[in-house]
């Protein structure tokens, strides 16, 4: 290649890079801030959001903690959140959905700031719904984190919403008597019904699974089968999707009947659509504070209302 090639080929790329440099510093300098300011949408259960803003957070403490389970003594995990430099006056146990861990408590990560609540979530099990170990770590890790409280709630998303609503009904008596609330996000009630008629295979495997093909203990600890284990006046908060046909919107409206029958307080947000969580913004610590009102309101709350 002749000289006169070379130094122009040589210019050309010393000018990209200048021109990819300039950009890219004019990016981060004016356009990144402006794009920063915008609100993101369905940030709900976009957790890797929610794991940055938590980073840059210096009001809330995260801890990653391992612990054996007394079931099967294998070790297992719980994530922890809760304010920094100052004890929370609320405790949350979170359960998380089919597909996720413990790490996706970080969605309600505004308990902690607005609610100053720690929350404790479990994880490890996977797609374990009501299975005998989740049942056991749940009690184990509740009884070993609620010191110092005067009492607990159970949130949890999907599959993680649908063991709240079951273990606010299986847990011992004595801890039973000190739940403060549920509040289940697109959960299940009938869990019999949802092996059988779930449109998601994997859902109707998992469910199966959990208690080794023993439809009896489906039955037996099916949200719906166990309204009169419920501590007596216990409020629920319900939020859940018009037409969801994977965990199955008639057997819920069902279940919440029922509740409401045995003078529960139930607030329920009642969304269109099939199983999704797709609302920004959303307001846990607004859910939060309707505990104990029985109201049904048509849409999600979120921020600023």
């Amino acid at each position: 290649m002749s000289t006169p090639i070379l130094r122009k080929c040589l210019l050309v790329i010393v000018l990209a890079a200048a021109v990819s440099f300039a950009g890219g510093f004019l990016l981060r300098r004016y356009l990144r801030p402006q794009l920063a300011a915008t609100p993101p949408e369905a940030i709900h259960l976009n957790r890797y959001y929610h794991f940055t803003e938590l980073m840059r957070d210096p009001a809330i403490e995260c801890q990653l903690l391992r612990y054996q389970s007394g079931f099967d003594h294998s070790a297992q995990t719980i994530f922890v959140m809760q304010p920094a430099g100052h004890k929370a006056e609320h405790l949350f146990f979170f359960f998380h959905g089919m597909e996720g861990d413990s790490g996706d408590a970080v969605v309600v990560r505004d308990l902690v700031k607005r609610y100053n609540a720690a929350v404790v979530s479990l994880g490890g099990r996977g797609p374990a719904w009501v299975s005998d170990a989740v049942v056991a770590d749940t009690e184990q890790v509740i009884r070993n984190r609620m010191t110092g409280f005067p009492g607990f709630y159970l949130i949890g998303i999907s599959m993680g919403g649908t063991q709240a609503l079951a273990l606010a009904g299986l847990l011992p008596q004595d801890l039973r008597q000190t739940m403060l609330g549920v509040v289940a996000l697109i959960p299940g009630a009938d869990l019999s019904a949802i092996a059988s008629k779930s449109s998601n295979a994997e859902v109707r495997r998992t469910l199966q699974a959990s208690v080794n093909g023993n439809t009896s203990v489906l039955e037996q600890r099916s949200p719906i089968r166990l309204l009169s284990q419920y501590k007596s006046d216990l409020p629920f908060i319900i939020f859940y999707d018009q037409q969801d046909t994977v965990l199955l919107t008639p057997e819920l409206e069902q279940f919440i009947a029922g509740l409401r029958n045995n003078r529960h307080p139930v607030t329920t947000f009642a969304a269109p659509g099939e199983h999704n969580f797709s609302f920004g913004n959303f307001d846990y610590e607004g859910v939060v504070k309707k505990l104990g009102s029985n109201l049904t309101e048509n849409q999600a709350p979120v921020l600023g209302k």
